[in-house]
């Protein structure tokens, strides 16, 4: 179980991004995932064992929310098996912050919900100068949120290759390059081509957040004094010290913070 929020309901949540897709249970205890897998694997089956788990721990979700990122087909699919099973669904529920975006309708909605995670996080007095919301996986994106009495102002960010996209765009690129498995503690002096590789994702990866992580505090709060970070996503074990340098304090790390802001959001359609 990880994280907390103010919410009162159980919902089930649904994050579907661009190539996997996780199932939660949301409770005012905080979240607990229940799958994993590609997109388009979800089916009757796999979301009534999400159900039966969700159950177990006490009340079953009557209601589900779903962020999408990817085809409308699929959006569609996962409403009508949800439906089916007797529970109420939203789809990319309002997020409850304001946008200062050129084109704010493009901006992906798992940003946005990792955001309003972040302030669910928060929940206490006085309120941080401004907040990085950095999450991890096949893209990695650092997000700038200015927190507010009334909620949370949503100021943008940056969107890079995650380090599992770098490393594969390596090895297709290069023909000779072998393939290679990403270790954490990598050496920046690899002393042999694997070695050399692990080093120039890993660490580059890190300089990379690093580098963001301060230039995107110091454009949006004029520095990184009192300005708080959280790390999510399946490679944030990657990023966390790239985001502790970059604001010269370590970030908390919250496993399912898409999940988080995704059931506050929508909160106000499953009464």
């Amino acid at each position: 179980m990880t994280g907390g929020q103010a919410t009162g309901d159980v919902v089930l949540t649904l994050d579907l991004g661009n190539s996997s897709a996780s199932v939660a249970r949301v409770s005012p205890g905080g979240a607990e995932r229940l799958a994993a897998c590609k997109v388009g694997e979800l089916n009757t089956l796999l979301l009534g064992g999400c159900l039966d788990r969700a159950a177990s721990c006490g009340e079953r979700p009557r209601f589900a929310a779903i962020s999408a990122v990817g085809t409308l087909a699929e959006e569609q699919r996962l409403r009508g098996l949800l439906e089916g099973m007797g529970l109420g669904v939203t789809v990319n529920p309002d997020p409850g912050l304001e946008l200062r975006l050129d084109h704010p309708e493009t901006c992906g909605r798992d940003r946005l919900y990792a955001a309003r995670g972040a302030l669910e996080e928060l929940g206490r007095e006085p309120l941080p100068v401004g907040v990085l919301v950095v999450d991890a996986g096949t893209a990695v994106t650092v997000d700038a949120l200015l927190p507010t009495a009334a909620g949370g102002v949503f100021l943008g960010g940056a969107i890079a290759p995650g380090p599992g996209t770098l490393a594969e765009g390596l090895t297709r690129a290069g023909a000779r390059l072998p393939d290679f498995t990403l270790k954490q503690d990598a050496p920046a002096l690899g002393r042999s081509t694997e070695e050399a590789l692990q080093s120039g994702v890993v660490v580059g990866f890190r300089g990379a957040v690093e580098a963001l992580s301060r230039s995107i505090a110091e454009e949006a709060f004029g520095g990184t004094t009192g300005v708080e970070g959280f790390v999510t996503g399946g490679a944030r074990s990657l990023a966390l010290e790239g985001v502790a340098a970059g604001l010269g304090r370590r970030p908390t790390e919250v496993e399912l913070l898409v999940h988080l802001g995704l059931a506050a959001a929508a909160q106000p359609y499953s009464s």
